[in-house]
Order: structure tokens, then C-alpha cells, then sequence
């Protein structure tokens, strides 16, 4: 699994601003998935 993106692109889908599918992506990204979905305050 791996993304590739600038910088900005990759912070940015973090904070949920940018699809998934603006990134080039390879292999399962369930789990980058799951990482942006977490909610570390809860």
C-alpha cells in the first residue's frame, strides 16, 4: 500500500479536504482509510 501526493495534498486528506482518489494510491487503502477516519479524542 502506498499514496503519493505533495506535502500539502497528503495533510490535506488528513483533514478530510480532499478525496482519496485526488492521491495516487496502489495496493489496499483500507487502512489509510481507517487512519483518516480516526478520531484521536475519543
Amino acid at each position: 500500500m502506498a499514496m503519493r501526493g505533495t506535502a500539502s495534498e497528503l495533510v490535506l486528506y488528513f483533514y478530510q479536504r480532499v478525496p482519496l482518489d485526488g492521491l495516487e494510491t496502489t495496493g489496499d487503502t483500507q487502512p489509510m482509510e481507517q487512519l483518516a477516519d480516526w478520531d484521536p479524542n475519543a
